[in-house]
């Protein structure tokens, strides 16, 4: 076939998917699959096939050419240097049970940029960033240095005036000089609520008066600048708890959950090594959590959204969506993304920085103050397709999936693992899998659900029907 079919039986359901490198895929039975590819479909039927963009070798050209376009257009990735994560300071008053990087003391010296490390800083975003970079405040703990938090947006404005900001704080400091920068319609802030008092205070703040003033402060920002101003992220270390912290972030009024398991990077991985490493355990609570979702949304008038699925979802049904780090083909390393340490060293990913971080290996990439190291960001680009992987090649869902290697050098020591054995692949292609076997079966509940994460809006989109073949 031109456009590389490939097909599967989809599991508690009668269909076969059938999709192509362009990303169309379409339901049928398994009959019609073999005559597809044995290429003996009538007349009807081919025409039933195209309409989804699944094309023969019969048939004209031009829309041979419109589907190769689109396959290309989804291992099209952007070089622009648009994303940094900068760590001002590494110093934390908080010891979280899983920091996946480590921490100074709150008191330690020697953990801060200093005057050089900013002008370097501007100076790299004035030679390689694009008009409209993001740049994310990261720690230890920013708001202990807001001092250079503000010097350093007030110098990137001045060259990039397009520029917007994130601060990834724990909401201990909510003063009044971080409430002048919340006032600003160019900076979010991202923090982390793992769930309900009781489990936050038992993974992060420790003691009843820190978790009081967490939520104290994250009620003052909820309040008085409204729910687009901070984003909250929970990190699941007890997966039987998925319900209960679901079910605390609609009764807070939060529109969006972002369900994440400890990640097996930095320092995280020696205290949750076993519950960081089990990839079924994770995906069936997972798959169980999305249902649970589903069927919430359909009872309650509050809905809410599971960025995850929203991420699978659209790597199926936009073409042009290839921008999450985590799951994107290919996946360029130093090129539109960099992760500035406290120290001024660059690394391609924070994930990259962790390992760095722990003495596993030297990812580092370069420094402030020498520059990039070509040599290095080319050697680590060598693999950053799923295109020629043995596995991939033959896989239903290659179009949408991705290919994350320091994710595999921090699970295995090395990328020459085959891709099916290994963590990133099994939990991916279960999602997949889950969205196709609802989508095939014309589930309600999700499909809403699937919309809403879509668009905004539970009502179901056109885009999940005509999918089928009878």
């Amino acid at each position: 076939m031109p456009i590389n079919h490939r097909s599967k039986h989809i599991a508690r359901s009668k269909y076969s998917l059938i999709t192509n490198k362009a990303g169309y895929f379409g339901f049928c039975s398994t009959q019609l699959e073999n005559d597809f590819f044995a290429g003996s479909l009538d007349e009807k039927q081919e025409q039933k096939f195209s309409n989804l963009g699944l094309y023969s070798e019969r048939q004209r050209e031009l829309p041979k050419l419109s589907n190769e376009f689109t396959a290309a257009l989804r291992q099209t990735s952007s070089n622009k240097f648009e994303y940094a994560i900068i760590v001002p300071t590494l110093r934390c008053n908080l010891n979280c049970s899983y920091c996946q990087v480590s921490r100074a003391n709150e008191n330690a010296a020697g953990y801060d940029w200093d005057a050089n490390h900013i002008e370097s800083f501007v100076n790299f975003v004035s030679n390689f960033g694009g008009q409209n970079i993001k740049i994310e405040f990261q720690g230890g703990e920013p708001s202990l240095r807001l001092d250079l938090v503000k010097e350093i947006i007030e110098k990137i404005k001045l060259i990039r005036p397009n520029s917007t900001f994130v601060i990834c704080t724990n909401l201990s400091l909510v003063n009044e000089e971080f409430i002048a920068l919340l006032k600003r319609g160019d900076l979010t802030v991202s923090s982390s609520l793992d769930g309900p008092p009781e489990v936050h205070q038992s993974n992060r703040t420790k003691n009843q008066q820190s978790t009081g003033i967490f939520f104290d402060n994250l009620k003052f920002i909820l309040k008085n600048f409204g729910p687009d101003k901070i984003s909250l992220l929970p990190t699941i270390a007890d997966y039987t708890q998925c319900t209960k912290i679901i079910d605390f972030f609609s009764e807070q009024g939060l529109g969006e959950i972002f369900l994440r398991p400890v990640n097996y990077q930095g320092f995280a991985r020696k205290k949750f090594t076993e519950v960081s490493t089990e990839s079924e355990d994770w995906l069936d609570n997972y798959i169980q959590s999305i249902d649970y979702i589903c069927e919430k949304n359909t009872k309650s008038d509050h809905k809410i959204i599971e960025t995850g699925l929203a991420i699978h979802l659209s790597r199926i049904f936009n073409a042009k969506s290839n921008n999450y780090v985590d799951l994107r083909n290919p996946n360029p390393l130093g090129k539109d993304y960099f992760v500035f340490d406290y120290d001024g060293t660059i690394y391609p990913t924070d994930e990259a920085r962790m390992l760095s971080r722990i003495g596993l290996i030297d990812l580092k990439i370069g420094d402030l103050s020498s520059g990039l190291n070509e040599d290095t960001i080319t050697l680590m680009n060598s693999k950053n397709s799923n295109y020629g992987d043995p596995v991939c090649d033959q896989c239903t869902y290659q179009p949408y999936c991705g290919v994350d290697n320091i994710d595999k050098i921090s699970r295995y020591g090395t990328t020459d693992i085959k891709t099916s054995d290994t963590h990133f692949c099994k939990t991916h292609y279960g999602i997949f899998d889950h969205i196709m076997e609802k989508i095939a079966k014309r589930d309600e509940a999700f499909l809403l659900t699937a919309s809403l994460c879509m668009t905004g809006k539970y009502e179901i989109l056109s885009i999940f029907g005509g999918r089928h073949i009878d």
